[in-house]
């Protein structure tokens, strides 16, 4: 008998031990009556668990699917506890102004309707059509981990290459820069043709201030409509760009976006969605060759990905300065 009451003694005092514990615990359990020493200990784990850190989240996978990254690519809304002086200063680029000065690290995805991050890698499907015949290829856009320093900027290195039955036709290099407001600059381009997979020439080669080739802004940080400025100008061309549309929509075969609607040259439509990129172009006129493009699906690839496109683009800066005479003395390209 003694022993029990001893036994009871001590469960109460449990009890009250375990009250004052898990008194300031933010979800408390109100009024548990102790039974014995086992209802005492799950008690005390129910409401323990209210307090727990929450998991982390769950790391985006290598290679996810079209939907995935569609689904992530929008930006996340800042928290409470934020300030609002942390938020970078969001300011339209104007061409005509390029200083050195005002440029960071390009790689990363600071502008929502071009993110520059390494490892991104998008797939259109391209069809163009040709007398009666519609001829079909495949454009695969990859944004590098290698830099090159022109005209005093850090760029990126945008690796496109066409893909015609299984073979790459033509491969370029956009070298592209962000400055501090979310701007992303084009300062130099170089493609080569092939055909059997050999090499036949290398064309479009510019790079600023090189025969007097000036940067151009690529993508607006925050584009508004009617918007016109100049995306390059080199010794050949000046490329012009007018936002069309801001808030238009524009269906993928795995995804309708709120695009961005950019008029180039007057004669083509390209397609931007949030967080993604360029995901179609349509010709501004009727008749004629009638090129369009579509996007087939974007992905994110693994670390060897990365690094066997990244030496695809080493490869061709290096070989850039050694056929075209504006690459002769460029700085080499490097990984980052």
């Amino acid at each position: 008998m003694n022993n029990s009451k001893n036994v009871t003694a001590l469960i109460s005092e449990l009890g009250a031990i375990v009250g004052e514990v898990l008194a300031p615990v933010r979800f408390r359990c109100k009024a548990f009556a102790v039974a014995s020493a086992f209802v005492v200990a799950s008690a005390a784990a129910a409401c323990s668990s209210g307090a727990a850190a929450p998991p982390t989240a769950p790391s985006a996978p290598e290679s996810p699917q079209p939907s995935q990254i569609a689904a992530t690519a929008s930006t996340t809304s800042p928290s409470a506890s934020a300030k609002p002086s942390s938020s970078p200063v969001t300011k339209n680029a104007n061409y005509k102004k390029f200083d050195p000065k005002n440029f960071v690290d390009p790689l990363g995805g600071k502008n929502d309707w071009y993110p520059l991050a390494p490892g991104t890698q998008t797939l259109r499907d391209g069809s163009i059509n040709r007398g009666s015949r519609k001829l079909t290829h495949k454009l695969r856009v990859t944004v590098t981990d290698v830099t090159k320093v022109v005209n005093g900027v850090t760029t990126v290195a945008v690796l496109d290459q066409d893909i015609d039955a299984g073979q790459v036709g033509e491969a370029s290099l956009d070298f592209l820069a962000q400055d501090k407001y979310g701007n992303v600059w084009y300062l130099g381009s170089y493609t080569e043709i092939y055909q059997g997979g050999q090499f036949v020439n290398a064309v479009d080669a510019w790079l600023t201030p090189k025969r007097g080739s000036k940067p151009g802004v690529w993508m607006m940080a925050d584009p508004q409509e009617g918007m016109k400025y100049v995306e390059a100008h080199n010794s050949r061309e000046t490329i012009r760009a007018e936002v069309t549309k801001v808030d238009d929509r524009k269906c993928v075969p795995f995804k309708c976006f709120k695009a961005l609607q950019v008029l180039e040259d007057g004669h083509e439509y390209k397609y931007f969605g949030p967080g993604v990129g360029h995901i179609a172009t349509e010709p501004n006129y009727s008749g004629g060759e009638q090129e369009k493009e579509v996007l087939t699906n974007v992905v994110k690839l693994t670390p060897k990905g990365l690094a066997e496109m990244s030496a695809e683009a080493l490869r061709l800066d290096k070989h850039a300065r050694k056929e075209s005479k504006i690459f002769a003395k460029s700085d080499a390209a490097k990984r980052s």
